[in-house]
Order: C-alpha cells, then structure tokens, then sequence
C-alpha cells in the first residue's frame, strides 16, 4: 500500500501546472493536426455558464453523499471512500482557496478540451467518456463514476454543441469538491 504523503502547496501548484499543462498542449495540437476548431468554446456565454453551474449540482450531491456515513460498508463506495478522506484530502491539505481555484480552472479547461473538444469530436461520446474514466482511475468505483461522468459531459457539450458548459461544470465540480473537502469535510480518516 502507498502511503500519500501531505503536499507542500508550491509542489502541488508545478504538478498540477506540468500535468494540465500538457493536457492542454496535447489538446491544442491534436486540435490542429486534425483541424478541430476549439474556439469559440461558446455562442451564448451567459447561458452556458449557467448550464454548467447548475449541471454541477447533482455531481456534487452525490459526491457528498459519497462522503457520508451511509456509504461506509457498500463494497465499492466504501473503499472509494476512504479513498478520497485518507489520501486525496491529504494531497490538498495545505491548498489555499486560491490554490484550488486555480486547480478547478486549470483541470477544466485542460481536460474538456482535451476529452470533449478533440477526442469526443474524434473518437465519440463513449470513447472520450472511457478514456476519461480510466484517466482518472483511482479506485474501480472512481473509474466508473469518472466515465459516468464523462457521457454527462459528452452529452452536455453534444447536446448544446459547446464547450464552455462542460468547461465551467468540470471547474464547478472540481472546486466544491476540493472545497468541501479541505475546508467542510469533518469526518475522520478511515
């Protein structure tokens, strides 16, 4: 078993700036290579950024009750559980508010890019969801939810044909996510 170890916030800033930032690159020049157009991520910015708002709200329900009492002896819940309140709370414990702002940003636009704007366009909605998902596999049970979450993106950005709304949905997520967890989370490690 790997023990994870706490973070010093610069540290956490360069990987996650050397890790989407290559995301990003990567998405910028599969986009060329292939004549993807990225931009304009929207035709209707207000309207997009309030359907992703609002589109993170049940992500985010869930994820709280993931991090409930109730999950703690599901077999595939459980694990992810304690997964998520024993390592990944560690990684953000010395984030700032700011930190994980810029975090949430930087992982939205990279990957949604990334995932929705050069490979859904290329692969379609269930291999860009599947390579979404194992990207992010960190247990079976996140691999899963992580693809589950990838067809709700992939649907979103098919559906109203722009990038922005999965963009600030990923961003939204993310940041009540890490903010939920470094800041209200007030269970103890499992």
């Amino acid at each position: 078993m790997i023990k994870v170890t706490t973070f010093s916030r610069y540290n956490l800033l360069i990987l996650t700036s050397l890790v989407e930032g290559l995301v990003l690159i990567a998405a910028l020049l599969i986009a060329w290579f292939f004549g993807i157009k990225l931009i304009p991520l929207s035709q209707n910015v207000f309207h997009d950024i309030m359907i992703g708002t609002l589109g993170a709200l049940m992500p985010l329900i869930l994820f709280a009750f993931l991090l409930s009492e109730k999950v703690n002896n599901t077999p595939l819940l459980g694990p992810l559980k304690k997964t998520i309140v024993n390592d990944i709370r560690i990684i953000f414990s010395n984030s700032r508010l700011v930190d994980l702002c810029f975090i949430s940003v930087f992982a939205g636009v990279a990957e949604e890019l990334l995932f929705r704007g050069v490979i859904q366009v290329k692969l379609g909605i269930t291999g860009a969801s599947i390579i979404f998902g194992l990207l992010h596999f960190i247990t079976p049970a996140y691999w899963i939810i992580a693809t589950i979450m990838g067809f709700y993106l992939g649907f979103l950005f098919q559906y109203y044909e722009s990038l922005l709304i999965p963009i600030q949905l990923h961003f939204i997520y993310d940041l009540g996510a890490l903010l939920y967890l470094r800041y209200f989370y007030i269970g103890r490690p499992l």
